[in-house]
């Protein structure tokens, strides 16, 4: 079998039709891949949808288990995969039709440990097509370090490329328990060793904006996982980080660009501290352990389109603990804040 399609769904039942639909309007033989759905405790009919397409399309394989979180549960997926090629893919999301074969094919031809595309962020579920064949933009070929340094910008999330089986067994990887942003981990640790990795720019995938998505949830308790994940995954990166500078085997222009993504990260994450109103303790915390992985002062954020005036002048203002913390209490004077942040 060539691919494996892995899908973790909870509460889908807006999206999975159109997910799966996506995946078998593809030019490739039922025989040559699996979908593999596992249901993650969904309440709704989500179960029942895909069920249905189960009964009628053999390489469909769903499986169901209590709710146990999005990363645990692609752990799970890891383990079910028999394809040579494994794919993660958010059960809102689709890929547009006829491009698995000419992807794979890339992937077969240059024995790559992973192949690479882009995404297109959307509204609409029917963009199903790509203004000109797969075969006609050309691979850039190269290794994972290669990548790093070429592509400073790239993406951390797992849905913009297919990864060989063998070489996830290999390394051991695995997700971490960050139910928002274990991506991140995974793909730096897949990126970091890989010998071949194949890009192609063309997008392939499309990352379907839902209103009812936990990114953009305002319930109070899952705004504070958010944010105690995304700190989480800061310091999980930070410690990556001073790993590869400790082993002195990677080159400054790729340790940069990945303090540059960390700083991005660690800048957004202090402006929505304050924006929404955590209490001086928490935020001094938070601070303190960025020091403490060299995550902050933040020295690597004013890069591409972020050397912008107003930014620097809202990076000094965050590097300076003591303008920082007065602006923090002055605001919590004034601004009331939830009991619970």
């Amino acid at each position: 079998m060539r691919l494996s399609i892995l899908i973790s769904m909870y509460n889908a039942k807006s999206h999975i039709g159109n997910c799966i639909e996506s995946l078998l309007n593809q030019n490739l033989s039922k025989e040559d891949y699996e979908i593999i759905i596992m249901d993650d405790g969904s309440t709704d009919d989500s179960y029942s949808i895909v069920q249905n397409y189960q009964e009628e399309y053999d390489n469909i394989k769903l499986f169901t288990q209590e709710n146990s979180g999005l990363y645990t549960t692609r752990n799970k997926l890891l383990k079910l995969a028999k394809g040579d090629y494994i794919y993660n893919l958010d059960s809102d999301d689709y890929i547009v039709h006829n491009c698995l074969n000419e992807l794979l094919s890339i992937a077969e031809e240059n024995d790559l440990d992973i192949v690479g595309f882009d995404t297109l962020e959307t509204l609409s579920k029917d963009l199903t097509c790509v203004a000109k064949p797969i075969s006609s933009y050309k691979t850039d070929v190269c290794s994972g370090a290669e990548f790093i340094e070429n592509y400073p910008k790239f993406r951390h999330e797992v849905w913009w490329y297919f990864t060989k089986r063998e070489f996830i067994q290999e390394h051991k990887l695995f997700f971490n328990k960050n139910e928002y942003n274990a991506d991140v981990v995974f793909t730096l640790k897949a990126l970091l060793p890989a010998k071949s990795i194949g890009y192609i720019p063309v997008s392939i995938h499309r990352y379907v904006q839902t209103q009812d998505s936990l990114m953009r949830s305002e319930n109070i308790e899952i705004i504070i996982n958010r944010f105690e994940y995304m700190q989480m995954m800061i310091l999980n990166k930070s410690k990556l980080i001073i790993d590869l500078e400790n082993n002195d085997q990677h080159s400054d222009i790729l340790i940069d660009n990945l303090k540059h993504r960390r700083d991005v990260f660690t800048f957004f994450s202090i402006i929505n501290y304050i924006r929404n109103h955590f209490s001086f303790a928490f935020i001094r915390t938070k601070i303190g352990q960025l020091k403490a992985v060299n995550a902050y002062p933040v020295r690597n954020f004013n890069k591409y389109s972020f050397n912008t005036l107003l930014h620097n002048v809202v990076l000094r203002v965050i590097n300076s603990e003591i303008i920082l913390y007065r602006l923090i209490y002055l605001k919590n004077l004034f601004v009331k804040k939830s009991d619970k942040l």
